[in-house]
This record gives structure tokens, C-alpha cells and sequence, in this order.
């Protein structure tokens, strides 16, 4: 037998899968402590943070995740990748505002130090921490709590949990915002109700294991004191800019022009495209020491306007001004307005020269194309901050109509005039912003003709709003000569706590418009909610507050006349003009008939009462076929306009009279 020294056998087998060196220990560590902080998390916030209580698992590594392999919610998190419901699609609503930071959407790289794939995954990575950490300041700053988590491919998740269940629109929107800011931001979670979010604790298709960024105790009591009204009212404001862009229908320039909102105390401001800045160096000193520069500005006037200009452009509120005046650090502005002969001055004149910064800004007008009578219905009103804590008003009705329209027991009471009195209710709503008053004084004919409706379907649903256990009308005076019913905007105690987490959105009320006298009333409510983004037909009816099937007919039927179209991700609005549409099918001609009949009747109706008025100051006699007009009450009675009567009277009889009667 040969023997060979000096040498070893090896085996021809590989090294063994799992060796114990320090650093296979050390790594196998860090899984396990990964994994139980991952387990950790799943049992403290997945199941509260769910749309639904339900899990969807992947099984073929993170690439699906099929709504045939959802389950219920396990206690333990899922070995496999999986995902939950960011809304609950049978109400179409959530509480959760997912923001997904993808790697992948945070923009290009341009570090030289950059030489391969790793290294730019590794910056990627560092680009969206960095985004998440803004988010989470933000936030902190409004007075939110979140959960924050991590992936192993570095991407993040900042979850924001509310108290009360969001239109999923809203949300949607808010998201697209966020990411117009935080290009990390994938709005793809909130993109329809059948949106899924990996949860903190999640396996992730890499191996690992999605685990908390915030502490534990940040993140159990952000998940268990979900945030309030005030936070949602936050962010809203915050983002009100991008929130204006987004919504801008494609095509149309970004710089094309600024509109303003209205804060939470209805007084207007212009949103600013990444939030609020800080005033240039020489207006900052103006505000702080109330000195200026006399070459630039020729009086205190001009520096005062001036610094209110920068800031109104600036994205500042008017409540921001005011703080920095109360809080010390522009007292040179509170200078500009001081004057001994008139104390209480900055008061007066601070909310005018706001309002005047704003118009000039935006360049806003409110443009009236109402069809009214000679006679002025808008009562006498001064042009102050009333006036827009006037329109705030208006804006919270319109958004109490919302959520009335979820009221199941309010809607079944509506009956089939369901339809007619959303009409009339967005009639109501543009007669307020018309006029500038949440107390509105117009006629039932001046309604009809905004709503598609005839004045005397307009007449009873008035009614029966006013009659409701908890209106949204309020009857404050009964019509009287040549005065119109006048109503005031209530908004329902039932639904004064809903009405504070919705958005109440800027720009002109639009009423139905004459075209929708030919193609009725559900179209110009599906009309209504298209826009040039794409949402498929079951989105669209819930948006419209339709069943499928009315709002598919009315989809069709726009589509016919060139008012919708469907694209491969489902309608939008048609290039077709509503005025074109209101020729073709002689709808316009028949609200000219309308205008025309119901002028008509106007100058009837005041022709008469000159007469009554005339007849009143001649005595009474048994030849001259008059009442007996000496009583003040029947003669009042007499003279009320006999529309609103169930026997179905058009109106006052024509009649012949000549002017000087």
C-alpha cells in the first residue's frame, strides 16, 4: 500500500450551506432579530391599519398578488409576500393614507462617486429616506401621527391612520398631490378601491422583511389614536397648490393662471406650489422694523401692500399674518398701520387689502350670468371679512350636501325626486355664490332655469327641503309682493361633524346647464363628476351617487352627443361643448322659450301689482268693481303670487296695462 505524507484528503462535496463563522452567525442574528421585530409590528398595527380585515399572499415571490388568494387577516404574518386593502370597497371609503417611496420613481442619480448598480440602488435609497423624512416632519408639523416602516430594497412606506372613513376620490387625490411634491411617491395604492399596501411586518419578495422605522411606541399610538379633522384640514391646506394642479385637465398649462382657496374661516388665499416660503430679504425687514426703502415704495401705503403681496404670493394666509403681527416678529407692519386719531385701524384695514392682494393675484372675478329681474334681490352687505366668512358658509353647505347625500334615511325621503332636488340643491348653491350670501332671495322661475326643472317641480321640492326634520334649508321669509321666498343655507346637525373632514374645493358652482333639459337630469349629474382623468363606469356611478345601471344609461347617452368618451381605462369627459350640444338638440331653444315666457310673467305679475297699488288709493265703491282694500292683511293676501298653489296655476293672468296705471 502506498501511503502519500505531507498532504490532506478534501472532499469533492461544496462547503456546507449554513458555516459557523462569526459572520454567518452574525447575519443569522440580524435575521432573526428582523424577523421578530417584523412579527412584532404585524401584531401591533396590520390589523388596525387594514381597509378590510383581509390579507392577499403571493405565490409566485412578490410579482401578484391575486384577489383569489386573499384570506382573512392571520395573527402571525404570512410567510410569503403579501398585502392588505387600503380601502373598504363596499362603502368606498378609507381611513389609511398610504404613501408608497418606490426607489425606482426617485429620479435620476447624477453622483459621479455613482459607478454601478449597487451604488445607485444605495442612492436611490438615501434620495427616498431622505423624501420620507420631510414627510415625517410635515406631518409632525400639522400635528399627525404615522407609522413608518422599511423595505430591505430601502423603498419606505409613511402610513397616516384617520378617526372618521374618507371618500376614496379625496384620498386618491391627496396622493396625487403628494407626489406632484415627493416624486418617491407611487399614488398607484390609491389609484381604485381594490388598491393593497404591504403592511409593516410583511415578508418582502427580496427575503426580508418589511420592519419599523419609527419606534414601536410612535407607531402603536399612532395606530390606536388615529388622527382628527384638524390634520386631514392640514394636509389639504398644505397641498392645496398641488391639489389645484392635479385637478387641472390635462393640456392645460401648468403657469396658466393661480386660483384662490378659502381657509378654514373663509378668507381667501392663493396656494403655493411646495408650501409656504418665507418673504424676500428686504420686504422680511419691512414687516420686522417697518422701515422702507422710499426709492421703491412711496409711502407707508405702498410698503404695507407690498409686504401683503409677497406674502399673499408666497402661499402665506391671512391667519399667518396675523400671527406674525400678535407674535412679535412684524411689528414694523403693525407700525404701518398705526395712527393716533384711529385706534384699532390695522383691524379695520388688514382684512380689505388682503382681500384686494388676492384679487390682484389670482385675478378672480365673480362673472354673474344669472337671469334676473330689474329689481336687485341681494340685500345691502359691506365688503369685509363677513363676506367671505359668508362664502366659507356656502363652501361648508355644499360640502354638507355630500355628505347627505350618503344619509340613507335622508335620500329615501327624497323619494323620486331624488334627482330633482340634488338640481335644485346645486341651483341653491350657485344662486349663493352669485349673490355672495348664504340667505338667498331668488325666484322659483330664476331656479327652473338653472336646473334643468320646471318652476313648479322647483316649487315643491323648495318645499319639502324646508319641511325636512333636519333641513338644509331654513324658510326665513314667505314671499310678499314682489319679493321671493328667502332661504337661508343650514347646515344638518347630523351632518356638522362630517362636514369637517371633507375638502371644500375653490372655483365656480356650476348648475345644470340648459343642454340637460333635452338629455335630463341624471346625465347632468354624471356630467358633473367627469373629468379628463379616467375612471371606470362602477367609480363613476358611486361618484355621481347612482346605481350602476342609471349611470351606465346616462354614460351612453352623453356619449352619443360627444359629452363623454371612453378610453382604455375607462370615461372622461368628450371634446363636445355644451352649448353645441343645447343647439343640436333644441334644448337651447327651448330655454329661450322658457326665458321669454317667464319674463313674461314677471311683467304681469308687476303690472298687476301697480294696479292694486293704484286701485288702493281710490275709494272703494260699489260700482267700480274693486275689494275692499282698507284692511292690510287681505289686501297683502290678494297680492301674493299664486304659483306655488297645488291647483297647478302657471302664474297670474296676462294682462293688458299701460304704464301710467
Amino acid at each position: 500500500m502506498a501511503t502519500i505524507t505531507g498532504q490532506r484528503a478534501s472532499s469533492v462535496l461544496p462547503p456546507p450551506d449554513t458555516p459557523n463563522s462569526a459572520e454567518a452567525i452574525s447575519a443569522r442574528s440580524h435575521a432573526d432579530e428582523a424577523a421578530q421585530s417584523a412579527r412584532s409590528a404585524w401584531r401591533s398595527v396590520t390589523s388596525l391599519l387594514a381597509g378590510t380585515p383581509h390579507v392577499r399572499t403571493s405565490k409566485d415571490g412578490g410579482r401578484t398578488y391575486p384577489a383569489r388568494w386573499a384570506g382573512p387577516l392571520p395573527a402571525e404574518p404570512p410567510l410569503q409576500p403579501c398585502t392588505v386593502a387600503v380601502y373598504d370597497p363596499a362603502s368606498g371609503a378609507g381611513r389609511l393614507l398610504a404613501l408608497d417611496l418606490d426607489p425606482s420613481r426617485a429620479g435620476h442619480v447624477h453622483d459621479r462617486a455613482v459607478h454601478n448598480d449597487r451604488e445607485r440602488g444605495a442612492a436611490l435609497a438615501a434620495e427616498v429616506g431622505r423624501q420620507g423624512a420631510e414627510l415625517g416632519q410635515l406631518l409632525e408639523r400639522l400635528g399627525g401621527r404615522y407609522v413608518a416602516d422599511v423595505a430591505p430594497s430601502g423603498g419606505r412606506h409613511v402610513l397616516v391612520l384617520f378617526a372618521a372613513a374618507l371618500p376614496w376620490l379625496e384620498l386618491r387625490d391627496l396622493v396625487r398631490a403628494i407626489a406632484l411634491r415627493f416624486p418617491a411617491v407611487d399614488p398607484a395604492p390609491h389609484a381604485s378601491l381594490g388598491g393593497q399596501i404591504s403592511p409593516p411586518g410583511a415578508r418582502h419578495k427580496s427575503g426580508g422583511w418589511r420592519v419599523l422605522s419609527t419606534s414601536p411606541e410612535d407607531a402603536a399610538a399612532a395606530a390606536g389614536h388615529p388622527n382628527g379633522p384638524e390634520v386631514w384640514a392640514g394636509l389639504l391646506a398644505e397641498f392645496a397648490a398641488e391639489l389645484q394642479q392635479a385637478e387641472r385637465p390635462s393640456g392645460e398649462a401648468a403657469d396658466s393662471g393661480l386660483s384662490a382657496e378659502l381657509d378654514d374661516t373663509g378668507i381667501p388665499w392663493v396656494p403655493r406650489r411646495g408650501g409656504r416660503a418665507p418673504l424676500g430679504a428686504e420686504l422680511d425687514q419691512v414687516a420686522r422694523t417697518g422701515r422702507w426703502d422710499r426709492s421703491h415704495y412711496a409711502g407707508r401705503s405702498e410698503a404695507r401692500m407690498a409686504v401683503l403681496g409677497a406674502a399673499a404670493a408666497r402661499g402665506w394666509q391671512l391667519a399667518d399674518v396675523r400671527a406674525a403681527v400678535t407674535g412679535g416678529a412684524w411689528k414694523g407692519l403693525a407700525a404701518l398701520y398705526e395712527r393716533r386719531s384711529e385706534p384699532g385701524r390695522m383691524e379695520r384695514l388688514l382684512p380689505l387689502e388682503w382681500r384686494k392682494t388676492i384679487d390682484g393675484i389670482s385675478g378672480e372675478e365673480n362673472v354673474r350670468q344669472w337671469h334676473t329681474s330689474d329689481l336687485s334681490t341681494r340685500p345691502p352687505t359691506q365688503e369685509s371679512s363677513s363676506s367671505s366668512a359668508e362664502y366659507g358658509l356656502i363652501r361648508q353647505w355644499l360640502t354638507a350636501i355630500l355628505c347627505a347625500l350618503e344619509d340613507p334615511e335622508r335620500v329615501k325621503g327624497w323619494g323620486r325626486r331624488a334627482i330633482a332636488v340634488r338640481l335644485v340643491l346645486l341651483a341653491l348653491g350657485q344662486a349663493a355664490m352669485v349673490s355672495g350670501l348664504s340667505t338667498i332671495e331668488f325666484g322659483t322661475r330664476n331656479l327652473a332655469l338653472h336646473s334643468a326643472l320646471s318652476h313648479r317641480t322647483v316649487a315643491r321640492v323648495l318645499r319639502q327641503l324646508a319641511n325636512e326634520p333636519d333641513p338644509l334649508i331654513d324658510l326665513v321669509s314667505r314671499r310678499r309682493l314682489a319679493r321671493a321666498d328667502r332661504y337661508a343655507l343650514r347646515i344638518p346637525d347630523r351632518h356638522a361633524d362630517s362636514v369637517r373632514w371633507r375638502r371644500r374645493r375653490a372655483g365656480r358652482i356650476e348648475a345644470a346647464h340648459p343642454a340637460f333639459l333635452a338629455l335630463g337630469g341624471t346625465s347632468a349629474l354624471v356630467y358633473q363628476v367627469l373629468d379628463q382623468a379616467e375612471a371606470r363606469g362602477a367609480e363613476v356611478a358611486r361618484a355621481a351617487r347612482l346605481s350602476a345601471s342609471a349611470a351606465a344609461a346616462a354614460l351612453q347617452l352623453l356619449a352619443e352627443h360627444g359629452l363623454a368618451e371612453r378610453g382604455p381605462g375607462g370615461w372622461r369627459r368628450g371634446p363636445a361643448a355644451l352649448a353645441d350640444v343645447a343647439e343640436s338638440t333644441g334644448a337651447a331653444d327651448l330655454q329661450r322659450e322658457r326665458e321669454e315666457r317667464y319674463k313674461q310673467d314677471r311683467e304681469s305679475w308687476r303690472a298687476r301689482l301697480r294696479t292694486y297699488q293704484g286701485a288702493r288709493q281710490v275709494p272703494a265703491s260699489a260700482r267700480d268693481g274693486w275689494w275692499s282694500l282698507d284692511d292690510g292683511d287681505e289686501y297683502d293676501e290678494m297680492c301674493r303670487w299664486p304659483v306655488l298653489s297645488d291647483d297647478f296655476v302657471r302664474g297670474p293672468p296676462s294682462i293688458e296695462v299701460p304704464e301710467s296705471a
